[in-house]
């Protein structure tokens, strides 16, 4: 089944990771072109312009980082490696174009390079992470550290064009005409939906499209580049991107530790000092200060009085009254700013082990009576607590069955990082590399003048 890639996201990291498998995954295929040594031609020039100013508006960019970004360490390490035979690729033969002379204003059209005779301007790059930058320009209080957030989103989007233009010519020369038709009639639907948005016209649409600096054959452009990439990785690379039952059972015994939930509770409380209740110091004009010595009948008597004022307080939360704002107002714990919740707490974590035995022995929102706590060595920190429970979550391990196919998405992943790697070694050599560096560097001159105006 064809399969349309939308996202552009999903088209960036497989166009670089896939790259590296293609003259094995051509090997069970008929191909009756030759394929030849990838080549790209050298920039001649840099087009000075008249001083920057906003381009059009374009669409958010829906990039985000790959798939592959998103693997944990664990998962990269003891993944099991695809056993895929890649034959060499000859490198690229990038070269950047001349750099420009200290003090010449760029414009957004200026060239960066050419691959394959396909050039690449300065806009073509800005404009699909133009909200990154302009987010980064916001947050950014000197010019330094902008350039270093817009050098990296720059870096990471001409990556992806290079690989777009190196990889779709690989994948238009193994589809067939039959392939072609398919291809057209997906771009012919799209066209459709598009169309249809703005009443049937394709000048509004265009139109339209323009002011978001697009246009309808620059969308229709993406549509048959996606469709074709998507054709060529669904019959060549998803193949060979499997892991066996055995795999999964493996990874999931090393890693029986992320897969194992620890008993807690959903924790809330209200601790009431004791000593609120002592009777006043008579020698305070503002008889607000308990007495400095109390006796032990009026320590007593106070601890009966405040676990009487809980009483009164649980009786209140059980008919309705809002835990939380009774806690910022009489709790003195840590969490009474936070209306005494306590989210997530495991055993082990609270310092009080007869609380932490109370809550854990609780049922799912449910309250225990209130609790007087005394204090050994100094009666003044005497306290009741409230202790009330919401969701509980028992120690149990979840079963290999309920996280197979996360496990295998996982694996997955770590295959198209594993054919990344191997793709970019063998294409990019060093020189590539320093001309890539300077590509950067020139749109990033650019990027800077043109976000970062305060």
């Amino acid at each position: 089944m064809m399969v349309y890639w939308r996202s552009r996201t999903f088209r960036q990291r497989l166009i670089a990771t896939a790259a590296a498998t293609l003259v094995a995954a051509l090997a069970g295929c008929t191909h009756n072109g030759s394929q030849g040594p990838t080549t790209i031609s050298a920039a001649a020039f840099i087009r000075p312009g008249a001083p920057l100013s906003n381009p059009r508006s374009s669409p958010p960019s829906s990039k985000t980082q790959p798939l592959t970004s998103q693997l944990d360490g664990a998962a990269a390490q003891n993944s099991p490696t695809p056993q895929t035979t890649v034959l060499p690729v000859p490198p690229a033969n990038i070269q950047a174009a001349v750099t420009p002379a200290p003090g010449t204003n760029l414009a957004v059209a200026a060239l960066l390079g050419t691959v394959n005779s396909k050039p690449i301007f300065v806009q073509d790059v800005l404009r699909p992470i133009s909200k990154e930058l302009k987010n980064a320009a916001a947050i950014s209080k000197t010019k330094t550290y902008f350039q270093q957030q817009a050098e990296q989103s720059i870096a990471r989007e001409l990556n992806v064009q290079i690989d777009d233009i190196l990889f779709l010519a690989k994948a238009k020369r193994f589809l067939d005409k039959d392939d072609m038709k398919e291809v057209a009639a997906v771009v012919a639907g799209q066209k459709a939906k598009i169309v249809a948005q703005y009443m049937g016209s394709e000048q509004l649409a265009d139109r339209a499209l323009q002011q978001q600096g697009s246009s309808l054959n620059q969308k229709l452009q993406a549509v048959r580049n996606q469709t074709i990439i998507g054709m060529y990785l669904n019959r060549t690379v998803y193949p060979k991107l499997i892991s066996t039952r055995r795999e999964l059972w493996h990874y999931y015994q090393a890693h029986i530790a992320k897969y194992t939930q620890h008993a807690s509770v959903d924790l809330f409380t209200i601790t009431y000092r004791v000593i609120n209740q002592w009777p006043r110091d008579p020698t305070d004009p503002t008889h607000t200060q308990p007495v400095a010595h109390a006796t032990k009948a009026q320590i007593a008597a106070a601890c009966r009085k405040a676990v009487a004022y809980c009483d009164k307080l649980e009786n209140e939360i059980r008919h309705g009254a809002n835990f939380a704002l009774l806690a910022e107002n009489n709790s003195a714990d840590s969490a009474a700013d936070n209306g005494g919740h306590w989210p997530n707490t495991r055993r082990g974590e609270l310092s009080n082990p007869l609380i932490e035995k109370i809550a854990f022995s609780l049922k799912p929102h449910t309250m225990a009576p209130p609790l007087l706590i005394k204090n050994k060595t100094n009666p003044r920190g005497d306290a009741v607590v409230i202790i009330r429970v919401g969701t509980v979550t028992r120690h149990h391990v979840i079963p290999f069955g309920q996280e197979q196919a996360a496990i295998a998405q996982m694996l997955r992943q770590r295959m198209y990082r594993h054919f990344m790697l191997i793709y970019q070694r063998n294409l990019y050599d060093s020189a590539s590399v320093k001309a890539m560096t300077r590509m950067v560097s020139t749109a990033e001159q650019v990027a800077t003048s043109l976000y970062f105006t305060h």
